[in-house]
């Protein structure tokens, strides 16, 4: 199945990112009729359909889907965003093993959530892309941990006797604050239905099978963080809370006091990198949580 996006999405997502480019205060007053657009809702769907993955709570899978009728269900889904009758349905608990041992909690949302994640992914994604800094090469389009590394190369090559740090951020999903994150999100969007949606999904509760007994916890909403991993807008949140950490690391002044440059990457396996032993400038070379 292609991935290519229709024209008239890529049409919309284009202009919301000149939007944002040209006017870098700007905020965005109306953001969710545009998730409810019959173009975007198909390309979620067609997205969210290539991906594949589990079913969530309520067991629907994408073959029933289909047997009924995509459009269909399309419309019902259509018709409760736009009556502002939607509401999240609890997360499913699946546990995933980690590459070096260990498992890992992934939140599986419905497909149902998933397609309206995604949709909000499509029309809020390319106004915070023109946001992200360019030391920033997880979760984006067109970058990954390869580039990163490269980066990395390019500083070392500018400075004599370096030293580089590979660090990784213990579950860092799991421990990004509400509170900030939504004011990284209410930088750029007036939209009270968007903020609102997301809140919804950031808190909603998880559902576990325990010995054949189903469990459901509420951690997220008790802490006041996490972004459930398996969710399909929680990559990009999850971009946009590191940004704050780069910018405070630049506005405080220790990229230029230590001479340390800070390069971001999200990566299942860790990139095998050289340390260069040596005197400063340090570079550290961080990757978000998985």
């Amino acid at each position: 199945m292609s991935l290519g996006t229709p024209s008239t999405v890529e049409t919309l997502q284009t202009s919301l990112q000149a939007k944002a480019k040209t006017e870098p205060t700007y905020r965005f007053y109306s953001l969710w009729d545009k998730v409810c657009r019959e173009d975007v809702l198909d390309e979620a769907y067609r997205r969210c359909r290539a991906n594949a993955g589990a079913s969530g709570v309520d067991g629907e899978t994408f073959d029933q889907i289909e047997a009924h009728g995509v459009d269909r269900w399309l419309g019902k889904l259509r018709k409760e965003l736009v009556a502002g009758t939607y509401a999240p349905m609890p997360l499913l608990r699946v546990w995933i093993p980690k590459s070096n041992g260990g498992q890992r909690p992934l939140g599986i949302p419905t497909i149902r959530d998933r397609v309206v994640q995604m949709a909000v992914v499509l029309v809020i994604g390319p106004i915070f892309e023109a946001d992200l800094l360019p030391q920033q090469y997880g979760f984006r389009p067109g970058l990954d941990a390869k580039m990163a590394v490269r980066r990395v190369f390019w500083h070392v090559t500018q400075h004599w006797r370096q030293e580089v740090v590979d660090a990784d951020l213990r579950d860092y999903f799991t421990s990004i604050p509400h509170t900030p994150l939504m004011r990284s999100l209410e930088r750029r969007i007036a939209d009270g239905r968007m903020l609102m949606t997301i809140k919804r999904w950031l808190t909603a509760p998880v559902v576990e099978n325990i010995s054949g007994r189903r469990t459901q916890t509420t951690e997220a909403r008790r802490k006041k963080r996490g972004t459930p991993q398996g969710g399909v807008i929680s990559p990009l949140l999850a971009n946009l809370y590191f940004r704050r950490f780069l910018l405070a690391w630049q506005l405080h002044g220790y990229q230029e006091q230590l001479d340390a440059y800070v390069v971001n990457y999200a990566d299942g396996t860790p990139v095998q990198m050289s340390n260069l032993r040596g005197a400063s400038p340090l570079i550290p070379i961080v990757r978000s949580g998985i």
